[in-house]
């Protein structure tokens, strides 16, 4: 599936709720089906600086695609850093 075709995809799904409160829920939903990241990868180096909760990305390179795993102590975050994920995971 192309970055567009997934960004297509998450917008029809967030087309479904109208209320805003409703979009915050299903955000915190996405965050806590994203898989967990091993804790060895909670380093300063994949710490996302400038940012008031504290955010992990870990990337690793195979086979011509990235493959990335995030997390963050902040349920809305988390839930942002799982849309992140799905869009480019896996990715030329």
């Amino acid at each position: 599936m192309t970055i567009e075709q997934i960004q297509d995809e998450i917008i029809s799904e967030f087309s479904v709720y109208e209320d805003w409160m409703d979009k915050y829920t299903y955000l915190i939903e996405l965050g806590n089906e994203l898989k967990p990241i091993d804790e060895k990868q909670k380093t300063e180096q994949n710490l996302i600086r400038g940012c008031q909760s504290q955010v992990w990305i870990d990337a690793q390179y195979s086979n011509g695609v990235i493959n990335y795993q995030g997390d963050s102590d902040a349920l809305i975050v988390k839930g942002l850093v799982a849309l992140v994920v799905r869009i480019v995971n896996n990715q030329t």
